[in-house]
């Protein structure tokens, strides 16, 4: 009993720790401040001639996009006096409908608790005409099996087969008989419409040849990487997502980021992702695969001949993390046709052209993150 009571215990500190469905590994795309970490900086050099612009104004100016970015937090304790084990939850999407009654997207957070904790501060977004129902799901976690993921994986089949998506899990909610926690997970569905999903996994591939290649053959099916969901003792998985009701087919690339490359800096990554965008790849994530190098990947979907342009801003806020600053910051880069890809450390700001479908608006942390 107290075996399983210890090991209950640390599956959630574990998950908790990587904030609870939050970001993980999320804001590692790109150096803070354009540096990379561990590096000490250059001497300064000689004056030279006046720098162009890191982000130069496009030519003509851009069109503005319609999409409003607002950022939200929660917080409740239980008293386990008075509350139910619910009662932090159900607040807590009593919140997300009204936002998506609104029409407002989750975009990404930090969610994260305990049995008698749940908060989450977080970003989202009304880029559409749809409005949003949310709710939340039990799975029980039992650290001591392997087949928490496998659940997860049909309970996501399950809700998708009635229009819900997987965004992330949750917090423990409490102790069930066995004493193994049982955790929310995260849905979202898109109110009146008629879409349905279904999700499949791989395991995680160990060098970016085989997570391509796996990627691929479900891309050529229509389903595109989404969450990649981080429980203890359950494996590494990689979830696909396939929308029943689109034509839409994927390829997914890997690069090599030029700081795994000696002499290679931060622009010439941001040259990288520009680069792929202009072939019709749009940013998905970063991972270190074979030999620690960390590889870039890319979707693309090969219905489309649509392309990519990227900025590159400061952070807003000197403090780490997301904050109300990074939605100011979004709504104004609206303005010049830009849409919040994330990362609220180093924000990076995407235009699409020539395109329709998901790969167009500011994309789910559970499809850029490497933990949700």
């Amino acid at each position: 009993m107290k075996t399983r009571l210890f090991l209950a215990a640390l599956a959630t500190a574990a998950l908790v720790a990587c904030g609870g469905g939050g970001g993980g590994d999320a804001g590692s795309f790109l150096p803070v401040g354009g540096q990379p970490i561990g590096v000490a900086p250059s001497p300064s050099p000689s004056p030279g001639p006046e720098p162009q612009p890191e982000n130069p104004a496009p030519a003509p100016a851009p069109t503005p996009v319609s999409a409003s970015y607002k950022y939200l937090s929660f917080a409740q304790d239980r008293d386990p006096d008075v509350d139910t084990a619910t009662k932090r939850f159900d607040d807590y999407i009593a919140l997300l409908n009204r936002e998506g009654a609104a029409g407002y997207r989750y975009l990404e957070g930090e969610a994260g608790g305990s049995i008698s904790r749940l908060q989450d501060s977080f970003m989202m977004v009304k880029d559409t005409d749809a409005t949003y129902q949310y709710e939340y799901k039990r799975l029980t976690y039992d650290i001591m099996q392997s087949t928490a993921i496998q659940a997860l994986l049909q309970q996501a089949k399950d809700q998708g087969a009635q229009g819900m998506v997987l965004l992330k899990l949750l917090a423990p909610i409490d102790l069930n008989g066995n004493l193994d926690p049982e955790f929310a997970v995260l849905y979202r569905k898109e109110i009146g419409s008629p879409r349905t999903y279904d999700v499949t996994a791989e395991l995680y591939a160990e060098n970016s040849s085989d997570y391509v290649n796996r990627a691929n053959s479900q891309g050529a099916n229509g389903y595109r990487p989404w969450a990649t969901p981080f429980l203890v003792n359950q494996g590494n998985y990689q979830f696909f997502l396939k929308d029943l009701s689109s034509a839409a087919r994927y390829d997914v690339k890997a690069v090599i980021s030029p700081l795994s490359v000696v002499g290679g800096t931060t622009d010439d990554l941001k040259a990288q992702i520009r680069e792929q965008g202009s072939q019709g790849y749009r940013l998905l994530k970063n991972r270190f695969l074979e030999d620690g190098k960390n590889f870039y990947f890319y979707v693309k979907d090969t219905t489309q001949s649509s392309t990519f342009e990227y900025e590159f801003l400061d952070n807003p806020d000197p403090l780490f993390g997301l904050q109300e600053a990074n939605a100011v910051q979004a709504n104004a880069q609206t303005a010049n046709g830009l849409r919040y890809f994330g990362l609220p450390d180093s924000p990076v700001f995407f235009r699409s052209l020539a395109c329709t479908g998901p790969l167009c608006l500011s994309p789910d942390q559970t499809e850029t993150s490497n933990k949700n």
